[in-house]
């Protein structure tokens, strides 16, 4: 068996949560992510922290797409989609371009929440500006 040398690997560890509060975000990634209940759209946010020592862990946010099958259901995805575009200026009126994703900043509150028996941030979305 060959040696495979990784130096550093005995110093990496796992970034922190950030806590509680609202923070400068930035989606780093996005693409389409499929499963039984239908599409949604799985990004990948990071959390600055003011501090460039300082590095918080990721934040996983799906936007949920309608799969037409229940008008209420469908008429909540696309209210959390909304209010997902809105935060991060991401133009949307019928329709999104998943390339325009990946640069859009944002403010956005997190929680901490348990998931699966850790402890990770969560994205709490902003309602929407009232409309005169």
């Amino acid at each position: 068996m060959s040696f495979i040398d990784l130096k550093g690997l005995k110093d990496v560890k796992e970034p922190k949560n950030a806590p509680e509060g609202r923070y400068p975000l930035t989606i780093i990634n996005a693409k389409m992510h499929e499963t039984e209940n239908g599409q949604s759209i799985a990004t990948v946010i990071e959390v600055e922290s003011g501090d460039p020592a300082l590095r918080y862990a990721n934040v996983f946010h799906y936007v949920a797409l309608p799969n037409g099958k229940d008008v209420d259901k469908d008429q909540t995805k696309l209210l959390m989609a909304k209010r997902f575009f809105a935060q991060f200026g991401i133009n949307a009126d019928e329709g999104v371009e998943l390339e325009h994703f990946v640069g859009s900043r944002g403010q956005g509150n997190l929680a901490v929440e348990e998931y699966q028996g850790q402890q990770k941030n969560t994205l709490k979305l902003d309602r929407l500006a009232a409309e005169a």
